[in-house]
Order: structure tokens, then C-alpha cells, then sequence
């Protein structure tokens, strides 16, 4: 489910992409989910050809009724860069994007169903071999031997992204990313606990979605519970772990945008309404 929900959020992120890649992957994101999905479950062409007019069916809705959001969170963003920003202001930005996400989990969930419950014992093999690959490539990205490899990589991390938003960053906002990852006690054993966790509850929900005696509305209800223990983890280390390490997130934003001079928040501006002018456009399509 972790990678159901991540899919479309994935073709739509224009986080880390150009305008132009956004514009591309927006128009084209049913086949890339679609795409995506056959990858990690080997779809027959009857599923293929189900799946297909829902992707077309959400990508619809999501265009007409999620960009609209999507282009009002920014005109608060871009306001927000004129001025000084809090750690709340920050924090309250991410749970609009949660929000949003949120909203699009539960227009997925009668796809989930319908597809769910045809599948077949060896496509979830495929589906756990594809988690397992994709669980090492995280380690390997994320969990380094030492602390301090850990942090080196989160810095670099960290510039990069602050740098397409602002613009070069001086050395004492680059200090700022330094202080902010040597305080946040980032735990990858933590984090992957619950990537674990995660897989493991997504695979229960699958198979008890072939089960030819639970109702649909039933079927709706595990995978609705599923995504809220993913906003909520039972985990209960994992979710004090990440509540944390957002607060602390929003207090580096809010520290990060305090430092920087008017050619940056310029830059920072610019930024957000070109994605604003993309997304716009992309409501008439």
C-alpha cells in the first residue's frame, strides 16, 4: 500500500523535478502508475485493462478537483517566502500536503479493492521480492556503517534541495543544514522497522483481499485502516521518532528562511510560481 500511495504522489512531485518534467509526468501519470504497478506485480492483460480506466477515471478527478489545492497551498507558500516563517507556519504547510494526500489515499481505495482481489499467490511472491529489492536500495541509500556517513549524506541531501529553492546557499546557511542534522538523531534502524511494518501490513491486507466472502465495503475498511496506520503508526517508537524529527524539520525551515537575503526569498518566489503557472495550465488540460 506504502507503494500504491506513493505512485501517483510520485508522478505529480514537482518538489525535485523541472516544470517541464512535471507538465510531462502530470499528463502522462496513468500509464507511468500503470507502469509502475506492472512492475511490481506482473499484471495479467485483464488486470492491465481494468486498471487502465480507473488510472484515467482518478487522474480526471485529481485534475479537476486536486489541482485547484494544489495551486492555492502554493499562493500560501509563496506569500508565506515574502516574510519571516514560524516552525507552525511550516509545520502547518506539511499537513496541508499530507492533507492532500490523504485525499487522494482515499480515492484509491476502490482500485486497491478491485485489483486486490485478483490477484494471484505468485504476483504477491513478485510483489514481496520487489519490496525486499527496494528495502536494500533504501538501506544503501539511507543507513550508512557510521553516524557521521549518515550525516554527510543528509547534508548533501538537504543542500540540494534548499539550493533549488533559494538558490546557492552561503556558508552559514550551509552551518544552519549542519547544526539541524547534528541534532536530529535521524534512527534508520527505527525508520526501517516500520518500512517493515509497512510491507508486512500491506501484504496481510492483499491476501485478505482474495477473499471471495468479505464484502467490498469490508474490503474498503481494511485498506482505509491500512492508510491510517500509516498517518498513525502502531509503531509506537517509529511515530514519537517522526514527530519529532518533523517538528525539528519545520524549526530548520523556519531558521534556514530567517537567514536568507532578498535575492534568495526572490529566487525562492519565482520558484514556487512557476509551479504555480504549470499546475495552473494543467487544470484546462
Amino acid at each position: 500500500m506504502q507503494i500504491i500511495k506513493n505512485l501517483f504522489i510520485l508522478a505529480l512531485a514537482f518538489s525535485t523535478l523541472s516544470c517541464s518534467v512535471v507538465k510531462t509526468a502530470y499528463n502522462n501519470a496513468p500509464a507511468l502508475i500503470a507502469w509502475r504497478l506492472d512492475d511490481y506485480f506482473n499484471f495479467s492483460d485483464a488486470q492491465k485493462a481494468k486498471l487502465k480506466p480507473a488510472l484515467q477515471e482518478l487522474h480526471a478527478w485529481h485534475r479537476k478537483n486536486e489541482l485547484p489545492r494544489y495551486v492555492a497551498l502554493l499562493d500560501e507558500i509563496n506569500n508565506d517566502l515574502g516574510h519571516e516563517v514560524t516552525a507552525e507556519t511550516a509545520c502547518q504547510r506539511i499537513e496541508s500536503i499530507k492533507s492532500n494526500a490523504q485525499a487522494l489515499q482515499t480515492k484509491f481505495i476502490p482500485i486497491i479493492v478491485d485489483i486486490g482481489a485478483t490477484l494471484s499467490d505468485k504476483q504477491l511472491q513478485h510483489f514481496q521480492q520487489k519490496l525486499e529489492k527496494r528495502n536494500a536500495e533504501w538501506k544503501e541509500e539511507w543507513w550508512q556503517e557510521t553516524a557521521e556517513e549518515q550525516r554527510e549524506v543528509r547534508l548533501e541531501k538537504s543542500k540540494e534541495y534548499a539550493e533549488k529553492i533559494y538558490g546557492d546557499l552561503n556558508e552559514k546557511q550551509i552551518n544552519i543544514l549542519k547544526q539541524s542534522i547534528a541534532r536530529n538523531n535521524v534512527d534508520p534502524a527505527t525508520i526501517y522497522s516500520e518500512i517493515l511494518r509497512r510491507d508486512e501490513d500491506a501484504l496481510n491486507i492483499l491476501k485478505a483481499l482474495r477473499n471471495p466472502s468479505t464484502s467490498n465495503e469490508e474490503k474498503s475498511q481494511l485498506v482505509r485502516a491500512g492508510f491510517e496506520r500509516m498517518q498513525n503508526s502502531p509503531n509506537l517508537a517509529y511515530q514519537a521518532h517522526i514527530d519529532k524529527i518533523t517538528q525539528q524539520t519545520c524549526e530548520t525551515i523556519a531558521s534556514l528562511h530567517a537567514s536568507t537575503n532578498a535575492k534568495q526569498r526572490l529566487h525562492a518566489q519565482q520558484w514556487v510560481e512557476d509551479y504555480k503557472m504549470q499546475f495552473t495550465q494543467l487544470q484546462s488540460k
